[in-house]
């Protein structure tokens, strides 16, 4: 399978987003709030997010760096035309879901309390630190996944 610079470039940054947080993403949705208080959970969170983003920046720079170095020249590395078309369609769809994700996240903070029930939802939602932080994040990081997938099929049925 030939695959290009930029869909190399793809998959890593695809696959590494879904390794690194994934497990981020199962780190903290699995915090026992019995365990530990509302102040220690959401340090653990914190601490659990920076490593994340410091694993994420290091591996790509790492393997995209390596990805750069065996691609065979420079016009491989800057793309085409096709490339750009596939990065501004697969872009708009990444902000799709992360504006949707938004729009979600304001929905949830404002709705209860318009409909009286925001105590009800604060004591529900108090199980996950930094809960409104996490569905915004949960929003990026969708839009991101969804971005790479999309990026990776419009390169695959141009391949085909």
């Amino acid at each position: 399978m030939n695959m290009t610079f930029k869909e190399k470039s793809t998959w890593l940054s695809l696959f590494v987003t879904l390794l690194i947080f994934g497990n981020y993403a199962i780190s903290v949705f699995t915090m026992d709030p019995s365990m530990l208080n509302p102040e220690e959970m959401i340090e653990l969170a914190m601490d659990n997010l920076s490593s994340a983003v410091l694993y994420m920046i290091i591996i790509e720079v790492i393997f995209q760096s390596l990805i750069a170095a065996a691609s065979r020249n420079k016009t491989e590395l800057e793309g085409d035309e096709r490339d750009r078309t596939i990065s501004l369609t697969s872009n708009n769809s990444g902000y799709y879901v992360l504006s949707i994700g938004v729009v979600i996240t304001i929905g949830q903070l404002i709705l209860p309390h318009a409909f009286g029930i925001g105590a009800f939802v604060e004591e529900r939602t108090s199980i996950i630190p930094l809960f409104e932080m996490h569905m915004l994040l949960f929003s990026l990081i969708l839009s991101e996944i969804v971005r790479f997938a999309h990026q990776i099929y419009l390169y695959r049925k141009d391949a085909v």
